[in-house]
């Protein structure tokens, strides 16, 4: 059943009404008539099954009929995902919210190569919320993950988490994510860093325990940027959600 993600200004409390895109997709894309269920989902994460009670030119208005229970537990994991090529880091929006991330911060190391420009930072990071937005929708997620402003590493607020994992490939066996998850809870805000291919740098790394940044491993393997964090996510979901 197609879900779609409704702003406060357009959520009422009995009905809602779907404008813009999601109009569009509704109408135009979906097909769908007056009398078909959706799921109306607010900011606030509560779902309702609702149907159409009216479809016009430019919006249409969704009646809700109960509120569904949220199944998932919630968790705190926050990616700070490196500046990679833009295929690859839209594929970690993607796929990272299919997996329960609550946010990503995109950010810059020595070694990124990509670089977002202050003028197109805005375009980016709307395009950026679109994407988490859509794969919330068709991953039946009760709330959009929060793609952050673009930051350097060394402006990363590391005061709000309570566990730091530092994703690096010269890391031992004895720092593996598999020792490491027996000391994490999803109740814990914890702040996932993964750096550029070319890899975080020496006084990067320094610099990160110095703010209490956990060394980790994800095995013998050494996987792309892209791959890093979803790693930790599937893991860790594993864990919380059996």
């Amino acid at each position: 059943m197609q879900r779609y993600f409704i702003t406060s200004e357009y959520f009422h409390k009995d009905h809602a009404y779907l404008t813009g895109q999601d109009f569009h997709h509704l109408k135009n894309v979906m097909r769908q008539r007056v009398g078909d269920e959706v799921v109306i989902l607010n900011e606030s994460g509560k779902a309702f099954l609702s149907k159409i009670e009216s479809i016009g030119d430019h919006e249409a208005r969704i009646n809700f009929v109960q509120e569904l229970p949220n199944l998932h537990q919630n968790s705190h994991l926050v990616i700070a995902q490196a500046l990679i090529k833009r295929e690859r880091f839209e594929w970690v929006l993607e796929k990272a919210t299919e997996l329960g991330m609550f946010a990503l911060i995109p950010t810059a190391f020595e070694r990124s190569i990509i670089k977002i420009e202050a003028d197109n930072e805005p375009k980016k990071l709307l395009r950026y919320q679109t994407i988490v937005k859509e794969a919330a929708e068709q991953s039946r997620r009760f709330e959009i993950p929060v793609v952050l402003p673009v930051v350097k590493v060394n402006q990363l607020d590391f005061n709000q988490y309570d566990k730091i994992l530092i994703c690096f490939e010269g890391a031992s066996e004895e720092d593996a994510l598999v020792h490491l998850a027996k000391t994490l809870n999803a109740s814990q805000k914890i702040l996932v860093i993964v750096g550029p291919e070319g890899g975080i740098s020496p006084q990067e790394l320094a610099f990160l325990q110095s703010k209490g940044g956990i060394i980790c491993s994800l095995g013998k393997r050494i996987v792309r940027s892209e791959t890093a964090a979803l790693v930790v996510l599937s893991y860790l979901n594993t864990l919380w959600e059996c």
